[in-house]
């Protein structure tokens, strides 16, 4: 087992994604491109420790990684709570994007093994808390149970959210059959008027800085009309054009946009890890046409494109929900729940969390604030 320094992080992509291939972690979010350009974003301007973890076999063959990094929170109260965390999330500590999906990126063969490695070593840190936002499995997964049994740390979920996969290794025919006919409608049959009508196409972007960075203001831009406030702020921007710059031979951004007499009126960012495209955001202008849904409308050209494909298994639209309904549901895809699980270690923080349970809520609320839970 060895901590690995920043120096160490920068270097280590292709050992990264050789492990990743071995691997049942995530093969976006888990990835050297996606965690290292959070890190690089993220980890000096908001105070975080790295403390990454790298499990080596004889022969310095990694075989395991745990992406974490440490922050100390200081209370009014005069103690400090010491939270670790995975890459990838700043959960209670600052918005920055959000990462699914999340556990160890461990040898499949060794899994359990590793996990038992990083919770006796974690057993020598100083932390309160550590936590998994998003987590790919329950009550953490074989970390959490290691941390369990070495450091006495109680699982609690903190939240969770559901997102919606879309299994395209199968027939589209029986897919669209099983959709309700107002979603077939926006998403399918609405492209006679799109197309015939209108004039409009769906077109792929450029996978170069320049025409990423355009692509980036034109969601901006969307974003700021709908919601009042962009889709990615400065520092988002930078992550997202540092991810696109580093994908590895098996990622790749699918950029593409709806046009209209030369008028941009829709765009959709989706990245392809391995066989699964991921659906990470979209902007478009909802005032467009009255009898036209862009958002959904767009998402039938990239959910069709990934059943043609066969190297695509999976149409991901990943976790949240849209502006006034969860939307994501309509398409008859596998519901996949995210648990934030925090493995509470401190027994301070563990009688906190026990009188939440029958507390009133406003003592409640203010334990909350104390405690910044």
């Amino acid at each position: 087992m060895d901590l690995l320094d920043e120096d160490a992080f920068a270097t280590l992509h292709c050992d990264w994604a050789e492990l990743l291939a071995k691997s049942n972690a995530d093969p976006l979010f888990m990835s050297w491109p996606w965690l290292y350009s959070w890190w690089e974003t993220w980890g000096e301007s908001l105070g975080l420790e790295l403390v990454l973890l790298g499990v080596y076999k004889a022969g310095d063959k990694l075989v395991g990684i745990a992406p974490m990094y440490r922050h100390r929170i200081p209370l009014s109260i005069g103690m400090t709570v010491t939270r670790m965390h995975f890459l990838g999330n700043a959960w209670r500590v600052s918005p920055t994007v959000r990462t699914e999906y999340v556990g160890l990126v461990a040898d499949s063969e060794l899994e359990s093994d590793i996990a038992l490695a990083v919770g006796a070593y974690l057993k020598t840190f100083a932390w309160d808390e550590l936590v998994i936002p998003d987590s790919q499995e329950e009550g953490g997964g074989a970390l959490g149970h290691a941390l369990e049994a070495a450091c006495r740390a109680t699982p609690v979920v903190r939240s969770e959210s559901i997102g919606v996969s879309i299994d395209t290794a199968l027939p589209i025919d029986p897919w669209l059959a099983s959709l309700g006919p107002n979603t077939r409608r926006k998403a399918f049959n609405r492209r006679c008027l799109f197309e015939k009508r209108l004039g409009g196409n769906w077109q792929h972007c450029e996978n170069n800085g320049a025409s990423q960075a355009v692509f980036l203001d034109q969601l901006n831009r969307f974003h700021l009309k709908r919601w009042e406030k962009p889709c990615f702020d400065d520092k988002a921007c930078q992550f997202h054009l540092k991810l696109l710059s580093r994908l590895s031979d098996k990622q790749q951004a699918l950029m593409s946009r709806l046009v209209v007499n030369g008028q941009v009126v829709s765009v959709l960012y989706d990245i392809q890890a391995g066989s699964r495209v991921y659906n990470l955001q979209s902007g478009y202008d909802e005032h467009f046409h009255h009898k036209l849904s862009l958002g959904t409308l767009h998402l039938g050209y990239a959910i069709e494109q990934a059943f043609q494909d066969p190297g695509i298994n999976e149409y991901d639209l990943l976790a949240g929900s849209g502006k006034n309904t969860f939307y994501k549901v309509r398409f008859n895809g596998r519901q996949v729940r995210f648990p934030t699980v925090d493995l509470v270690r401190s027994p301070v923080l563990r009688t906190a969390y026990r009188l939440r349970s029958w507390l009133p809520g406003g003592l409640v609320s203010r334990i909350n604030r104390v405690f910044r839970l």
